[in-house]
């Protein structure tokens, strides 16, 4: 045995025992437990694990063949072989595990590019595998073609199995890239040992020890370490998932095998003055793949403009409907304060309404009890209408909060029943005695309403009350009752300051309060804040509604319109009626107009 044949001998040898290292790295892999994404990626990991290591059988396999024939004829190996049958097999397997790889499912776009991609990686390794290798074994023509065709199988084998690996790397990113990259470098490790070998052939010299076989025990002792426990690779899913950015790696994957293939056919045109028609065609293929490519490339492109564009919409809508949501809340935020301080100002003036008339009622009975009973008669009568008008005063307050919860649980029906609103507007200036000191006009038509009477009654006498706290003394206050076939209009009108234009869309709300004329705060006071709330209601309750407006020549002009209501109009003329002549500071004027 010469030395050749025993150097040959020891690379084989090796070669089979790093192979059967990377069958038993392999196997052990795929009884691992389950791998990242659930059931099916880890049948597919497995399944591409065991062909993997079938591949890596077979070619330990084959690598045992060629040492056994080496020693049993003192000489070479045959080629071709058994072995070189079993070799060409693990190449096919490899391919078939790497295939197998599992990939997520992708868009049809995505799918395309991958697959010129591809196609392009194959062209450009068949150009450069063609001119360094499989051009000179087909062009030598001389000798068996059996060996002639062996020798150009194993580069051919080897460009799909780089085909394939290389696609499986253009999809894998992040920290998990190491297993896809470890199949690569073992991929072109064996592929250059396949080279080397097709090279020796393609010369018809006799097969002796290339150093280039050595790059078999490195492709086997990669493949082992690839299937060595690491994080799996974690691949593109789908392109409307996430976007990554574009790197020189990544790009490298698809453009530097055709420029690599560039380069060869520059140095073959320098070196033997003219391409091959083949390279030629395939030249043609290749720029027709990287148009292709650009095409498919430029449609994800403007894809993924229109989504940007939608993404950007869909953020400014967002962002609208955030601001939108926070001046919503804001608002909120702003009544919740308002309410807040309405509440606070209400249960102030509650405490003061009712904490007044208590005192005064307390006054009177600590009087009549200290005095024993024995004051002069009419002292004793002013002290009990004090005591009354005190307690009618609590009685109103008291009325109107439970009429104004009643209005909000919307408990409360009209009662309606035939009646004059001239009557009972003055009834209402006759009876209330905090209207003493202001002149009050009535203006009303003789005509009868279906109108909840105690309701109407409480409109008047609240927006009259209201006049009293907001004007001086001796304020000019008018009353007109017209009838708008088939609705009644109630106008209460004073010649005061007027109501505030900021108050003008909110005085009617609860507890919503105006500041009091410095003069009339002597005798109206400030009230609680549900007297025009009420009214606001009451005409509600009749399916009405009020509202105020300015007085032409200055002052307030409050309007309460209750619809089809009137019944009956009467030609009748009243006489003009003054109150008691004890009030003189007030004068009542009355007139009725014709119908």
């Amino acid at each position: 045995m010469t030395i050749d044949s025993a150097t040959m001998l020891a690379a084989d040898a090796a070669a089979a025992a790093a192979a059967g290292a990377a069958a038993v790295s392999c196997f052990r892999a795929a009884s691992r437990g389950q791998y990242g994404w659930g059931r099916a990626w880890t049948i597919a990991m497995r399944r591409a694990l065991r062909l993997l290591g079938a591949a890596a059988i077979a070619w330990g396999l084959g690598h045992l063949l060629r040492v056994c024939l080496t020693l049993i004829g003192a000489r070479h190996s045959p080629f071709p072989g058994p072995a070189d049958a079993v070799l060409l097999a693990a190449i096919a397997l490899a391919a078939l595990g790497m295939l197998s790889y599992p990939t997520a499912p992708m868009r049809a776009l995505a799918q395309a590019r991958t697959l010129l991609d591809g196609l392009l990686i194959a062209a450009s390794l068949l150009f450069v595998c063609w001119a360094t290798v499989l051009g000179p074994v087909y062009g030598a023509g001389a000798g068996p073609l059996l060996p002639r065709a062996t020798g150009l199988a194993y580069p051919l084998g080897d460009i799909v199995a780089m085909t394939v690996v290389f696609s499986l790397l253009a999809r894998a990113r992040g920290r998990g890239i190491l297993q896809p990259v470890l199949l690569v470098a073992a991929t072109v490790a064996i592929s250059v040992a396949d080279s080397g070998l097709a090279l020796q052939v393609a010369r018809s010299d006799a097969l002796s020890f290339n150093p280039l076989e050595a790059s078999w025990l490195v492709g086997y002792l990669l493949l082992a370490a690839a299937a060595l426990p690491t994080a799996p690779a974690e691949l593109i899913r789908c392109d409307d998932e996430e976007i990554f950015p574009v790197t020189w790696s990544r790009l490298a994957l698809s453009y530097l095998p055709p420029a690599i293939a560039c380069l060869t056919a520059a140095v073959v045109q320098v070196t033997r003055g003219h391409l091959e028609p083949f390279l030629v065609l395939t030249g043609i293929a290749m720029a027709l793949l990287v148009v292709a490519r650009q095409v498919v490339t430029t449609l994800e492109n403007q894809r993924l403009h229109r989504r940007l564009r939608d993404t950007v919409d869909s953020l400014f809508q967002r962002e609208a409907e955030l601001e939108t949501a926070l001046r919503r809340e804001s608002a909120a935020a702003d009544r919740l304060r308002a309410v807040s301080d309405m509440k606070d100002t209400f249960l102030r003036a509650v405490s003061h309404d009712l904490r007044t008339p208590l005192t005064a009622m307390h006054g009177v009975a600590a009087t009549l009890e200290r005095t024993k009973l024995s004051l002069p008669k009419e002292q004793a009568l002013d002290l009990i209408r004090m005591m009354i008008e005190k307690t009618r005063k609590m009685d109103r307050l008291l009325a109107d909060l439970l009429d104004l919860n009643r209005m909000e649980e919307q408990i409360l029906e009209p009662n309606r029943s035939l009646t004059d609103p001239s009557a009972l507007a003055h009834r209402v200036v006759e009876e209330v005695e905090q209207l003493r000191g202001w002149p009050i006009e009535i203006e009303a038509e003789p005509v009868l309403a279906a109108v909840d009477s105690p309701k109407v009654e409480r409109i008047l006498e609240n927006l009259l009350l209201n006049t009293t706290r907001h004007t001086p003394p001796g304020t000019q206050v008018w009353v007109r009752v017209v009838t708008r076939e088939p609705d009644l209009e109630l106008i209460v009108e004073d010649a005061g300051p007027g109501v505030p234009a900021e108050l003008a869309g909110t005085i009617f709300e609860p507890f919503r309060q105006g500041q009091p004329n410095g003069a009339g705060t002597g005798v109206g006071g400030r009230g609680v804040g549900i007297g025009l709330s009420l009214v606001a209601r009451f005409a509600e309750l009749h399916n009405g509604r009020a509202w105020v407006t300015e007085r032409g020549g200055g002052g307030a002009c409050f309007h309460v319109l209750l619809p089809d209501c009137v019944k009956h109009l009467r030609p009748v003329r009243v006489a003009p009626q003054r109150r008691d002549r004890s009030r003189p500071a007030e004068t009542v004027t009355a007139r009725a107009l014709d119908a």
